[in-house]
């Protein structure tokens, strides 16, 4: 029996002695504020639809079938990515004391691979000003790479874009628009 055991163990532990799993990965949108100074407007509601209301990295192989979504196995968000574009949007707005009341729906936020090595980062938000009017917007951030790292980064630079685009249609709109102004 002993000599059985020797044998079963021989024939399992190189598998225990495998190449480990990589380590996971946690991105967000970075240290830096968006580049654009948003109207003074109080945030409503930020929320994404599924699947993008969670921390897992989305993309799609559209080269394959760009329909389906899948996430990345060893990289997440630090947070979901309606509380990363919040935490944006505050950095973007004034004191808050504004006028109007912005609501954004992330409707979209994933890494698109057109081929193998190459792909771009695409944030679609549907904002609405309550009481008054609303815009979809769509992002799309070229050259994201093809791993998510890059795509992360690529993620960054299309949500400030997004972001600053916003910022000119908040300012754009009569209800946020400052009394006498």
């Amino acid at each position: 029996m002993t000599r059985t055991l020797a044998v079963v163990l021989v024939f399992l532990l190189p598998g225990c002695g495998g190449t480990a799993a990589p380590e996971p990965r946690t991105y967000d949108l970075g240290l830096d504020a968006p580049g654009t100074r948003l109207a003074a407007m109080r945030l409503g509601s930020v929320r994404a639809v599924a699947p993008f209301d969670s921390a897992d990295m989305q993309y799609r192989l559209a080269y394959r079938n760009a329909a389906e979504i899948a996430a990345f196995a060893n990289s997440r968000w630090a947070a979901t990515p309606a509380d990363m574009i919040r935490k944006q949007l505050l950095r973007a707005a004034g004191d808050g004391a504004g006028t109007c009341s912005l609501d954004v729906e992330i409707q979209e936020f994933s890494q698109v691979f057109a081929g193998k090595e190459s792909s771009e980062a695409r944030v679609e938000l549907r904002a609405s000003v309550r009481g008054g009017a609303a815009r979809s917007l769509s992002v799309v951030e070229a050259n994201a790479g093809a791993d998510a790292a890059s795509g992360a980064a690529a993620m960054a630079r299309a949500a400030n874009r997004a972001i600053a685009e916003l910022g000119g249609w908040v300012a754009a709109q009569p209800l946020c628009r400052p009394a006498g102004g």
